[in-house]
């Protein structure tokens, strides 16, 4: 339902109440001028009753709204008749004429002049008592018809121009509502994008400034780590160059374990020569020891030849007295001689006895010596043996360690300048950000200013809907 329509059913309701409103009027007329009750009672019902079947029953509000200028018309004339013809009562035609404007239906008015002219024409023949309390001429009819054909005319356009302010207005509310509702939607829904954007910029702002201070931090680590890669490959440069040295150890190691077999061999032939000379002063001994045998058969014969010659001196006598002197002086002798003999032979056991004791330990000891050597020979190659495995390792794994700190070293460079690149293009990022923020505010104020003038779109569209109302 348009504003046009509108208008109509409410001042087809004002009307139809004014209508009604007659009936007291009327029967207070007739009463005073003791004209027709019933038709003071009944005239305005059947009005109304019409009404309201085009209105309501039939539902032609506009062609009720033509019918109305009919009604007020008979209304009128039936007030004039109650009225018996006082000139009075004829301003309420124009009244009536002038209220119909509120239609704003230029053909509500002509209904109502035409009804007003052939009213007064047709009574001023068949009843003019009716219509005049005195003897009015033609005249004064015809004056009557030009002051409301000019009524007619001005509430016309009165009512053409209030019909074009009615469709304006109804143009208005339906084209403007969606308008001010989409505008508020828009206004709403792009304020609340720019506080979401405002809100993620502001973050994303943060962010940058946390990871532009990030990437310098991973600059400064990314060149602390390259300072501590050099200072790792000089480490390992050193390392290697103690490997070498070490290498070079080994080396004079070997040199030590080549003296240390020179050493076991000269053992093994000092060994051997020993064994060699002592069994030699063993068998000088050994020899010594059967001379001493001999030595003790001669004293004991030397013994029982002298005790032999002292029994034959003894026999002889007195000759045998000279005899007797020299076989106690061999047999003296032959003591003497006995004795240094057991002594030689007791000091012959005796070394003999510690020269086999000496051998013995000689011997155990070179052996033992010989054996130490030996362990330390094989303790040596093993140690050896081992250090050299580790030091392969140490100089294989140094210069694996070497060659990947060298690649980490070109990352690490690399990763440097990419660290940079991001940091420029962060700082690019920062500036755009920036540029956005005030784009962004900029637009939250066009937003602000555009909810404002959609909040008074809406106001005027509230007021015109109230106005309607009122109306």
């Amino acid at each position: 339902m348009n504003a046009f329509e509108k208008n109509l059913s409410k001042v087809s309701k004002i009307m139809n109440l004014i209508i009604l409103g007659h009936i007291p009027i009327f029967f207070a007329m007739a009463k005073f001028f003791s004209t027709e009750i019933f038709i003071a009672i009944v005239g305005p019902l059947i009005i109304f009753l019409g009404q309201v079947i085009f209105e309501k029953v039939l539902n032609k509000k506009f062609l009720g709204s033509v019918m109305m200028g009919f009604s007020m018309m008979v209304l009128s004339a039936i007030r004039i008749h109650l009225g018996k013809g006082m000139i009075e009562w004829h301003f309420h035609i124009f009244v009536m004429i002038g209220i119909l404007s509120l239609y704003a239906n230029p053909w509500t008015i002509i209904a109502a002049a035409v009804t007003a002219a052939v009213h007064h024409v047709s009574f001023y023949f068949f009843l003019p008592e009716s219509i005049f309390n005195y003897e009015a001429s033609l005249w004064i009819v015809v004056l009557h018809a030009i002051f409301v054909v000019f009524e007619t005319i001005a509430i016309t356009y009165l009512s053409l121009n209030f019909k074009k302010t009615l469709d304006l207005q109804g143009k208005i509310a339906l084209d403007i509502s969606p308008l001010t509702m989409s505008i508020e939607k828009v206004s709403t829904n792009s304020k609340a994008s720019c506080k979401e954007l405002l809100k993620c910029t502001d973050r994303n702002s943060s962010n940058v400034t946390e990871i532009s201070k990030t990437s310098k931090e991973i600059s400064e680590k990314a060149q602390n780590t390259q300072q501590e890669i050099n200072h790792c490959l000089k480490l390992m440069k050193e390392t290697n160059d103690a490997v070498v040295s070490s290498s070079q150890a080994v080396s004079k190691a070997e040199d030590f374990k080549k003296t240390l077999e020179d050493i076991r061999e000269s053992m093994d032939t000092l060994q051997t020569v020993s064994a060699q000379n002592l069994s030699a002063v063993e068998e000088s001994v050994n020899l010594i020891s059967k001379k001493t045998l001999v030595i003790n058969d001669i004293v004991f014969q030397t013994k029982l030849l002298s005790f032999n010659a002292s029994v034959e001196a003894a026999r002889a006598g007195e000759h045998g007295k000279g005899f007797a002197v020299v076989a106690e002086e061999i047999g003296i002798l032959a003591n003497s001689s006995g004795i240094a003999s057991n002594e030689i032979n007791s000091i012959v056991e005796g070394s003999k006895n510690q020269l086999n004791t000496s051998i013995e330990e000689l011997k155990n000891n070179i052996k033992k010596f010989q054996d130490n050597i030996y362990e330390a020979n094989n303790l040596w190659s093993e140690l050896n043996t081992q250090i050299k495995s580790s030091f392969e390792k140490v100089k294989e794994n140094s210069n694996s360690q070497e060659k990947s700190l060298i690649q980490i070293s070109g990352a690490s460079e690399q990763q440097a300048a990419g660290v940079a690149k991001l940091a420029s293009s962060l700082n690019f990022i920062d500036e755009s950000t920036n540029k956005t923020l005030h784009s962004l505010k900029e637009i939250e104020s066009m937003n602000n200013q555009l909810k404002k003038d959609s909040d008074r779109l809406i106001k005027i569209q509230q007021s015109i809907i109230e106005e309607e109302e009122a109306a």
